[in-house]
């Protein structure tokens, strides 16, 4: 009798905005997720294969122990497939092959951002997976090519009127603490994360679930989600990021203490400021195959200097580079891909603390002042110059007819002169390593030509919480900011109306309308009214996009596995890494 070996693949590339669904039958009025089943012997694939887990998610070269290790540009194909019936929620699952546990080697990381704590709740940043993703995972997952896939769920479905999400989860999976991880886990922590508030779990991440109504736990291994609208894909995009990270019951409100998850790691210990954060493998998780090491040492290295010539004397065996120091690595491969915008949102936009900001004109003369192209050359990466959320006309709620000020110092010093206003002084915080000061100082320096003064604060602790904590209160009138969200709707729910990450409480006229227009509807048919609000807020220069930001990961030789995650900056997920 054969069986099937299969890896489910969800075509849902939320990064590009691309659609789809899962679980098989095309009822909900998605495009169906695509899968391939292999028939396989069960006498080839018996009990105990050291065979990477097709069942992961992911397609096995990129799980597999040997996997080729030659530099990674990004492109990830995982091929053409297609649904077959016994990957249909209504059938029998197969089984999952869960391979053989043989972890080997002490394993290092050198990440370039610092985190506030190792509670997932209580920071937003999709960089910060990097430490996160070793110790907790989500029902769903986002691949490397940007696609999302089933992961403690072994598929969904969606009802007709896409109201309704319903998981349903695999078998044998327990949390650190020896704990099942159930339907009731997840019911607990949908609540916890939906009500608990902060610090525990901050607003933004709270607001990653706002769809969801309620949650039900049908039996042990099937949970519901009750929406209050039509609303897969922005649930997906919150299950994705920090609010779908699943934490033990018996830690929700203590997670920065006790960090317990479902992850191929357990947490050893951390020092005080979380710089430094050892793991060891653990021996009971529920695809024990993918656990590759013995022991991860996550350390904060935030000198990229330093940590370039640490990787390079051998001292780490996974380290964050600049594009613009793969000319200086001496040995092993990297990793590269398109991750998340980076830009400027005005936060005093209606003028409160600085009142010229409240003049569109200054606005928009501050915009002509920013000059993408030379920034992006100084930072390697001459392609990513980019004014919008979507990154070119195939991406979802692209804007062909986007009026927004190109970089033009000419134009800059007519239209703030015209504009009546008298020159002032402002800050913005921005993280101090990388790409950061140079975007930050480049504009700095083209705005102090019309009389503006940009005082630039490196922050301190250097972490994406402290960043979003900032513009979540206003600090900076202006602040540069990464545009992180998995897609321009849930960037616009973040950050218009009464978002945590809109200080003014306030949007321009009609874009609360087009948001809460879009987020009634499927995604698919929000598409005009996300594009719709996104072109008012760029060209009312309140969001001054300058970059589609690449990231990079540099591995020695003896690693195999890094793959970095489209979507997910400085992110590797760890299943299935190795060291030889």
């Amino acid at each position: 009798m054969a069986r099937y070996t299969w890896a489910r693949i969800v075509g849902l590339l939320l990064a590009f905005g691309l659609v789809a669904t899962a679980c098989g039958g095309d009822e909900t009025g998605f495009v169906p997720a695509i899968i391939e089943d292999t028939p396989v012997d069960e006498a080839d694939t018996a009990a105990g294969d050291e065979e990477a887990p097709a069942d992961a998610g992911a397609d096995e070269s990129v799980t597999d122990a040997g996997a080729d290790e030659a530099d990674d540009d990004g492109s990830a194909d995982l091929g053409q497939v297609t649904i077959s019936e016994a990957a249909n929620c209504a059938a029998d699952m197969p089984p999952l092959e869960r391979g053989t546990y043989a972890p080997s080697g002490d394993f290092s990381y050198a990440i370039s951002i610092a985190v506030n704590s190792l509670n997932p709740h209580d920071d937003q940043t999709p960089a910060t997976f990097a430490y996160y993703s070793w110790m907790y995972e989500g029902l769903v997952r986002q691949e490397v090519d940007g696609s999302v896939v089933p992961w403690l769920a072994r598929c969904w479905e969606t009802n007709d009127d896409g109201s309704e999400v319903t998981f349903y989860l695999h078998e044998g999976v327990t949390f650190h603490d020896g704990s099942p991880f159930n339907a009731a886990a997840v019911a607990a922590n949908v609540q916890f994360v939906k009500t608990a508030g902060p610090p525990q779990v901050i607003p933004p991440v709270a607001g990653q679930l706002g769809i969801v109504d309620t949650v039900e736990a049908i039996d042990e291994h099937t949970v519901k989600f009750n929406l209050t609208a039509p609303g897969e894909i922005l649930l997906l995009s919150g299950l994705i990021r920090n609010s779908g990270l699943m934490v033990s019951p018996a830690v929700l409100g203590d997670a920065a203490a006790s960090p317990i998850g479902t992850g191929p790691y357990m947490w050893a210990s951390s020092n005080p400021d979380f710089t430094q954060n050892d793991l060891v493998a653990y021996a009971d998780y529920w695809q024990p195959g993918l656990v590759g090491l013995e022991t991860v040492r996550l350390e904060a290295a935030i000198d990229q200097v330093a940590r370039l010539d640490s990787f390079n004397a051998g001292q780490y065996d996974v380290a964050v580079v600049r594009l613009n120091d793969l000319d200086l690595l001496t040995a092993g491969g990297t990793s590269r891909n398109s991750t998340v915008r980076i830009g400027f949102v005005v936060a005093d936009w209606t003028g409160e603390q600085i009142p010229q900001l409240a003049n569109r004109e200054v606005r928009c003369a501050m915009a002509h002042a920013l000059n993408r192209a030379g920034i992006v050359a100084q930072l390697n990466d001459p392609d990513a110059a980019n004014s919008q959320f979507a990154t070119g006309p195939s991406d979802y709620a692209y804007i062909e007819d986007l009026d927004v000020p190109d970089f033009n110092m000419a134009s800059a010093r007519e239209r703030f002169a015209a504009s009546g206003e008298e020159v002032f002084t402002f800050t913005n915080g921005h993280l101090p390593a990388g790409f950061w000061p140079t975007i930050s100082s480049a504009w700095g320096t083209a705005l102090a030509e019309l009389g503006i003064t940009m005082q630039n604060e490196a922050l301190d602790p250097p972490t994406g919480g402290e960043m979003f904590g900032r513009l979540a209160q206003g600090v900076h009138p202006v602040q540069i900011i990464p545009f992180n969200e998995p897609n321009a709707l849930m960037s616009l729910v973040a950050r218009t109306g009464n978002a945590a990450f809109n200080p003014s409480g306030v949007s321009p006229e009609g874009v609360a309308e087009l948001v809460a227009a879009a987020r009634g509807k499927n995604f698919a048919d929000g598409e005009a009214d996300v594009a719709a609000a996104w072109k008012i807020m760029l060209e009312e220069c309140i969001f001054i996009v300058n970059n589609t930001l690449t990231t990079v990961v540099a591995y020695q030789d003896n690693i195999g596995g890094v793959h970095h995650t489209q979507g997910l900056p400085i992110h590797f997920w760890p299943h299935g890494v190795t060291k030889s």
